[in-house]
């Protein structure tokens, strides 16, 4: 073995052991003291708080963003030229989707009517009233409308008539209308059936009703929230129908979800403390035996630490507050995601907690108090130490990611698990030191009066052979974070060999099933067979999920699925199947009297009409096309004159029917010609997240290989470009995580061959976490990204130590083997199990957030605790010791 740091480690925390026990008072107050001033961060946490979708869930210098910016510089919102689907900068609106109760066809005129009532009292009756209460203010005085006329959702009035009349207009689908007037129906209609002879509509099973609403200046804007939450209300409360049903969702209603998560995240969070308060209350009691033949069981009142319990649990608090309120003192912005790092810090602190009492206990008690200290300190300081720093780094790694949401989760991760080790190595220390000289003076530990001596008998651990007399061990006071077998290494210079603490806990019972039972069992040779086995069977059912794994957080796993927005996001697919429109900028047109440029623009639009998410030529609009179409019904020579391309252009897009709708595509010049111009393609098979991502990507690249400057963008991009940097992200993120780790691995264990056995173990449990949890419905997404990042630190915990121990035994593989799981079986089941027992809660909750990071660290806990009892002890029982290249100095 070459150069390790652990007993570098070792050296110091046995000196800062007799440093805490010296000023343990200091140490304990110190951070209560300082607690209240992090805390006052807090008072910013509304001013911090981000819940804007496309600013969390989507990279920081994404292109959409770039996209956005284009369209809405050209074409800015006006309040008084505003056409639906013209613009994307609408911050104020309702939209409800309506279809009939019975899943039909909508085009019935009973169902029209019904839909027009809806339409009519939302228009006509919610009502806002004004600040001085003198006015009540209805949709048409807060609409967004055109030429002071609101729009009034006009489509479904053309359905009532042609239901009435027969057609008499066009009905092709998706852009209907007359040759003059192009009427766009993809938007309006959704679940089609067509024509198969003339693709006009027969049937449609959904519409849209669109209310548009003033944003500006801040008074009407405040007006239009208020008339988006009265019509929520209506829509959730009042309104009722048995002819149609509907879903809806206006601006805020996305940020009110991930709100409502949030909500639901504090009852859940004090469960779950509650739940682990008791475990550690339950586990912090100490029973001696006493009586005749050792029958009789009483509480021991001094040593048992039910305030020391107290106190870890309450560390885990105030490293939350001063965690948190550090990160908002620095103005660091806070994310509805955060909400699931309080449930990390409980476990994290309490399994640490667990360390330092098992080692405290597992020190000689005929030791000076000062003495006691520097050795638990000597035994949990290194291991809270490296697991905390590996927790760390892990959160470190995670904040360099294009996601915002992602970088300022690890950002308060990191700053919590900081503080939760720093309070741990002072405050919990410290309170430690204070207890252990209220037991080293015998007095009780919650009255704190002194007790006779003849009423405390020493335990004498010998005696544990005739029966269970130490009973904190059994109940979970030792975790997988332990390096229990830190007696195999020498103690650091000046450290008298009387102070080596007493081997306790190999009379534990818990301790005795692992090395007499279980060990032995697992090392024969019909068990490990079939484990390898076993092993090949997870390893296919891990690489089939890794095959087939989705990417992409879909808007509606934001919420809750009972909330109203959740149904309004399943609707909107029918939409997205076929319909939705990508606009396309030409930034420099060309110069369309020059015959070859017109057939390059041309060749634009059929560039993007060829694709397999677009429609084709019957769903592109575009003034150009429109009126080469008119310039054909006059039989007219395309003459490559300026009275063909600018004048008669110009006059006919000014007198045409659909002239408003060209004006709000074309942005002139100084000189009157055009500076810019936009057309619309429709699009199709936009449904899932993967087709988002493939669609985006190709429409970009489309639009980067054409003339003119060209430039598109739809409503869906923002989630697109998550879709698009997700994987790469995630593996860049983790291949930098297991190279961290496996230095880790190697400066503690310098044994080349079993770093590289730790670091192949730690992919095969994140390949496992990674495939199974796309089988149990978990996608690749910003969530699951985060989940996947700790479950390499929770990895190296759960299948390092384990190999350090076979790397510290003696003997050949075998008894190595069974030396090993002696020591930490009982550790690493019970680690895991304390970490799922904090986490379980969650699996109440019905969002996908939540069970997203549920689902990723229940895989993690138990296919890391399955690879720590069973398949690396198999396989380290399998492999030669000599492959492991371990020096003697090793024992």
């Amino acid at each position: 073995m070459g150069f390790s740091l652990e007993p570098l480690l070792r050296r110091f925390f046995y000196w800062y052991g007799g440093f805490t026990y010296r000023f343990r008072w200091f140490l304990f107050l110190f951070p209560l003291a300082i607690t209240p001033l992090l805390g006052i961060g807090l008072i910013w946490y509304d001013d911090l708080r981000v819940d804007d979708p496309a600013f969390v869930f989507t990279p920081k210098d994404a292109r959409w963003k770039h996209e956005f910016g284009t369209f809405a510089k050209l074409w800015p919102l006006t309040d008084n030229e505003f056409l639906p689907g013209k613009s994307f900068e609408m911050k104020r609106f309702v939209n409800i989707l309506c279809k009939s109760a019975d899943g039909g066809n909508i085009f019935r005129p009973h169902i029209l009517d019904e839909i027009e009532r809806l339409n009519q009292h939302i228009i006509q009756n919610i009502t806002v009233p004004t600040d001085d209460g003198k006015y009540n203010l209805t949709y048409q005085d807060l609409c967004l409308g055109y030429e002071w006329n609101c729009g009034a959702n006009e489509h479904i009035r053309m359905f009532k008539e042609m239901s009435r009349l027969g057609r008499v207009i066009d009905l092709s689908f998706p852009r209907g209308g007359n040759k003059d007037t192009p009427v766009y129906l993809g938007s309006a209609i959704g679940d089609i059936v067509l024509n198969e002879t003339d693709s006009t509509v027969l049937e449609a099973k959904i519409t849209q009703l669109f209310y548009f609403l003033k944003q500006s200046p801040d008074l009407i804007r405040d007006y239009s929230t208020a008339f988006e939450y009265k019509a929520e209300h209506f829509l959730l409360h009042e309104f009722k129908s048995d002819i149609i049903t509907y879903s809806f969702a206006h601006y805020q209603s996305l940020e009110d979800g991930l709100d409502e998560n949030a909500k639901r995240f504090f009852p859940n969070f004090v469960t779950s403390f509650t739940t682990l308060s008791l475990f550690c209350l339950a586990c912090a009691f100490v029973l001696k035996q006493h009586g005749p033949g050792g029958g009789r069981f009483n509480l021991d009142w001094v040593r048992s630490k039910p305030m020391v319990a107290c106190c870890g649990l309450l560390n885990t608090l105030i490293s939350l507050v001063s965690g948190f309120g550090f990160m908002m003192l620095l103005g660091i912005p806070y994310n509805v995601i955060n909400t699931i790092i309080p449930f990390l810090i409980i476990t994290i602190g309490i399994d640490d907690m667990f360390i330092m009492n098992a080692c405290w206990d597992q020190t000689d008690r005929k030791l000076p108090i000062e003495e006691r200290m520097r050795l638990m300190m000597m035994h949990a300081g290194v291991a809270v130490s490296i697991t905390n720093i590996t927790d760390i780094l892990s959160f470190a790694i995670g904040c360099y990611t294009e996601l915002p949401g992602i970088e300022y989760f690890c950002m308060y991760a990191c700053s919590s698990v900081f503080f939760c080790y720093i309070y741990q190595m002072t405050y919990f220390a410290g309170f430690m030191a204070i207890m252990g000289i209220c037991e080293g003076e015998n007095r009780h530990c919650l009255l704190f009066h002194q007790i006779e001596q003849d009423k405390v008998q020493p335990v004498d651990f010998h005696m544990a052979e005739a029966g269970p007399i130490e009973k904190k061990e059994e109940m979970g006071m030792v975790t997988i974070k332990i390096n229990t077998n830190v007696e195999a290494e020498p103690l650091p210079p000046k450290i008298e060999p009387h102070h080596e603490r007493h081997e306790t806990h190999a009379n534990n019972a818990v301790h005795k099933f692992f090395s007499n039972k279980y060990a032995p069992f697992i090392m024969r040779h019909d068990v490990r067979a079939l484990v390898c086995c076993l092993y090949v069977v997870y390893a296919i059912g891990a690489f089939y999920g890794c095959a087939n794994f989705r990417e992409g957080l879909e808007p509606s796993h934001l919420v809750t699925d009972d909330h109203y927005i959740a149904k309004y996001f399943e609707d909107m697919k029918l939409f997205w199947q076929v319909g939705p429109q990508l606009h396309v900028v030409i930034q420099e047109p060309p110069d369309l009297i020059d015959p070859l440029e017109r057939e390059k623009l041309m060749a634009v639009v059929r560039a993007f009409e060829d694709t397999e998410y677009t429609m084709g030529s019957e769903g592109t609009v575009f003034f150009f096309l429109e009126y080469l179409n008119y310039l054909d019904q006059l039989n007219a020579e395309l003459e490559n004159t300026d009275h063909i391309w600018k004048k008669k252009l110009q006059s006919w897009l000014k007198f045409t029917g659909a002239s408003n709708q060209w004006k709000a595509d074309i942005v002139y010049d100084d000189d009157g010609g055009f500076k810019a111009y936009r057309f619309q393609i429709a699009l199709k098979n936009i449904v899932e997240p993967n087709q988002h991502k493939i669609a985006a990507t190709m429409l970009r690249r489309i639009a980067d290989e054409q003339p003119y400057n060209v430039a598109v963008y739809h409503e869906a991009f923002p989630f697109a470009d998550q879709y698009i940097i997700i994987l790469p992200s995630t593996i860049r993120n983790v291949g930098i995580s297991l190279c961290c780790m496996a230095v880790i691995a190697l400066l503690l264990i310098p044994s080349f061959p079993s770093a590289v056995f730790i670091m192949v173990s730690i992919v095969s449990i994140c390949l496992g976490v990674f495939g199974y949890m796309t089988i149990w419905g978990v996608n690749l997404d910003a969530v699951s990204m985060i989940s996947l990042i700790m479950s390499i630190g929770f990895a190296v915990d759960l299948s390092a130590h384990i190999v350090y121990a076979f790397v510290t035994s003696k003997g050949e593989s075998i008894e190595r083997v069974k030396g090993a799981l002696a020591h930490l079986g009982w550790p690493i089941l019970q680690g895991a199990s304390s970490t799922i027992m904090g986490i379980s809660i969650l699996y109440t909750v019905d969002a996908y957030i939540i069970l997203t990071f549920f689902k990723t660290i229940w895989l993690t806990m138990f296919i890391g605790a399955v690879h720590g009892l069973i398949f690396i002890p198999t396989l380290l029982s399998i492999i030669p010791v000599r492959v492991f290249q371990i020096h003697e100095s090793a024992h």
